[in-house]
């Protein structure tokens, strides 16, 4: 019988995380889509934390913080780049091309890396960095 080392377990979930993430559609209700793969690779009680700090931990505050997100912004399209392996993490980068819903910021390109913690095969930790919305560009 053969064990997966650690960076192969890394390899494989963040294969499946931008797998699902690229075959996503930005019309989906996001909790309900991305619960799949939550229920596959990330740990009970995993924490989420924002560029702009603010931390969220399991999947009921994850999943009113995507609400919130899909209640106030429309993807047009979102590119999906990776992974990126670390030694006991990987990163993916996302390319949006985004409004808000009231006209609080007009129809802009944001890119933003998120970056993954595995720890014994799980998804322990998702950090979501990305530059100020002073600099996004609109094309």
């Amino acid at each position: 019988m053969s064990t997966m080392t650690q960076n192969e377990t890394i390899v494989k979930i963040a294969n499946d995380v931008v797998t699902h993430c690229k075959s996503g559609d930005e019309s989906v209700d996001f909790v309900e889509y991305d619960g799949k793969i939550w229920d596959k690779h990330f740990k009970e009680g995993w924490t989420s934390i924002e560029g702009d700090g603010r931390v969220y931990h399991g999947r009921d505050e994850v999943s009113a913080k995507y609400r919130e997100w899909q209640k106030g912004v429309t993807v047009h399209d979102c590119q999906v780049e990776g992974p990126f392996i670390g030694q006991n993490s990987f990163s993916v980068i996302f390319d949006l091309d985004m409004e808000a819903k009231d006209g609080s910021f007009p129809r802009m390109r944001m890119k933003e890396v998120a970056n993954y913690t595995v720890e014994d095969g799980k998804i322990v930790k998702e950090e979501f960095c990305y530059m100020p919305m002073g600099d996004c560009s609109g094309g």
